[in-house]
């Protein structure tokens, strides 16, 4: 698909991208966990000690873990404030690769939650439609795939 903002971009792989750029956030949900920054206590007495702990070091690598994580969850909250169609598809890709939802579960939520009624082939092609509009949006550019 030519596109005048992002040019040839080829859509299936762009979907599979986006796909696991969102499934990506539990592992820097854990690295922002395990890179919380700690704080030792000050040497007494007065000598030099050296640290294995950069304490610069520590805080950027648990800025950028939180970072990426909570990215991947503002994809999905700002598909969701665009429109009232969009927000339907921004709790799709919520529910289904933030939290790891089954399709089935993800779908019945929707109905429920929306008070509609979509079958298996609309909740797919609903799902398809929400990973291409995600990933436009995305603010990380490796998600959008280049045709060649």
């Amino acid at each position: 698909m030519v596109d005048e903002v992002f040019g040839n971009l080829d859509q299936q792989a762009t979907k599979e991208a986006f796909k696991q750029y969102l499934r990506d956030w539990k592992k820097w949900k854990l690295k922002a966990l395990q890179r919380f920054p700690k704080v030792g206590s000050p040497s007494m007495d007065g000598q030099p000690h050296g640290t294995t702990h950069d304490p610069d070091s520590q805080f950027v690598n648990f800025s950028e873990a939180s970072y990426q994580y909570q990215t991947r969850i503002k994809c999905c909250t700002v598909l969701m404030s665009v429109g009232e169609d969009e927000e339907i598809l921004g709790d799709i890709l919520l529910h289904r690769f933030i939290k790891g939802w089954s399709a089935v579960k993800t779908m019945n939520y929707i109905n429920e939650h929306y008070n509609a009624y979509m079958d298996d082939r609309t909740y797919r092609r609903k799902q398809d439609q929400a990973l291409w509009e995600g990933a436009l949006m995305c603010p990380d550019e490796s998600v959008r795939i280049k045709s060649k």
